[in-house]
């Protein structure tokens, strides 16, 4: 058991890529391509304000959109 543990932790990010990959992989077979983009564009998204919200709480969310939308002179 400790060796599983011990190849784990030296190819961890081998392995979670290749789950990404698998997952991926699944979804544009099941739901299509541009489902699976759609859906990859809302949780980058949902991930992005979640960030914000760690960062600084809602104050942040509300300065990121402000810059974001304000005039630059």
């Amino acid at each position: 058991m400790n060796e599983f543990f011990a190849f784990c932790r030296l190819y961890k990010w081998r392995i979670i890529s290749v789950c990404f990959g698998v997952l991926f992989a699944i979804l544009i077979f099941t739901i299509g391509f541009w489902r699976t983009v759609l859906l990859s564009a809302i949780v980058g998204t949902a991930y992005f304000i979640g960030t914000l919200l760690d960062e600084g709480g809602r104050t942040r969310v509300k300065e990121f959109f402000f810059g974001l939308f304000q005039k630059k002179e």
